[in-house]
């Protein structure tokens, strides 16, 4: 059996459409629960789910942040198999039954991911990640990894893999992951130190540590609109990514190699990303870029004293 596990936070229709994607393509009837952790949202989301016995409903009075959330939905889930979901993404008619049956195939795998397609073009999306190197933050904070993309790759996203063939990876996306429910009890749940961002890739690490495995399987689909509800803030986002980013590095890297990234993240980056929005014309974003960065040395400041 499968518990699903989605956090909400203000997906407005996108929520209803996944769990729809769900309870329609459960040819099998393998998913034992629907577990929505709702964030605080004020889209009343959360109050416009469809009836069904398998759906439970976790309110939060405020915001915990997606691994703290995503933990509260693990904690209740007791199936063979818990799939982490994204609620701007859908499953398809075979997607269940495909990821189910290669699990109890494959029992070295403790995670599953599948090949995302966007939702409105039907292209592959980039959804595999590797374990980054503090090299490979500086490369991007200079800009290399946009201005000479087939030599310098992003400090994570596998976008140099073409994701059509099957694979062990370090990590695949926490929009559609499913994972074995004994691998919590080997390495536990997300590091709620991460509010969002990087909780997946530090859990895939922290897996890959103790002889886990993630595999992606391209034969089995699921759609991925991307983007995530946080979208529409633009400095809060930035902030959120940049301040996850420091926080995995000064979990897993050396303390040169710490304050490789710390450096090139909050003295460097933000003048070449300033350079690329002027470039592109895109006015509109260069004080959601200051806000972002405003936030993250007061954030920083704060939590060093």
């Amino acid at each position: 059996m499968i518990d699903v596990v989605i956090i909400n936070w203000n997906s407005g229709s996108l929520l209803q459409a996944c769990i729809h994607s769900l309870l329609s393509n459960d040819q099998k009837n393998l998913i034992a629960k629907i577990i929505i952790v709702d964030n605080f949202s004020t889209d009343h989301s959360q109050h416009q789910i469809p009836s069904d016995r398998r759906i439970v409903l976790i309110q939060n009075n405020e915001n915990l942040g997606f691994s703290k959330a995503c933990n509260q939905g693990f904690l209740i889930a007791d199936a063979d198999y818990v799939l982490l979901l994204n609620p701007d993404a859908a499953v398809l008619e075979n997607t269940l039954d495909a990821a189910y049956e290669c699990m109890n195939v494959h029992s070295n795998i403790d995670i599953l991911g599948v090949q995302l397609l966007d939702e409105r073009n039907g292209k592959i999306q980039s959804s595999c990640a590797r374990f980054p190197k503090p090299a490979r933050f500086l490369f991007h904070s200079l800009g290399l990894s946009k201005l000479f993309p087939g030599v310098f790759h992003p400090p994570t996203l596998m976008t140099d893999w073409n994701h059509q063939e099957n694979r062990y990876v370090d990590q695949v996306m926490g929009a559609f992951m499913l994972i074995r429910r004994t691998t919590f009890d080997r390495i536990g749940y997300f590091d709620e130190r991460f509010f969002v961002y990087y909780e997946e890739l530090d859990f895939s690490l922290r897996l890959h540590q103790s002889g886990g495995k993630s595999y992606f399987n391209a034969d089995i689909q699921a759609l991925h609109k991307g983007g995530g509800t946080t979208a529409s803030v633009v400095d809060f986002r930035l902030y959120l990514s940049l301040q996850s980013r420091l926080r995995y590095a000064k979990k897993h890297f050396s303390r040169p190699g710490y304050w490789t990234v710390l450096f090139s993240t909050c003295l460097i980056e933000p003048w070449m990303r300033l350079c690329l929005l002027i470039i592109q014309r895109n006015f509109k974003e260069i004080p959601e870029l200051f806000k972002g960065y405003k936030r993250l040395v007061h954030a920083w400041f704060k939590n060093s004293k």
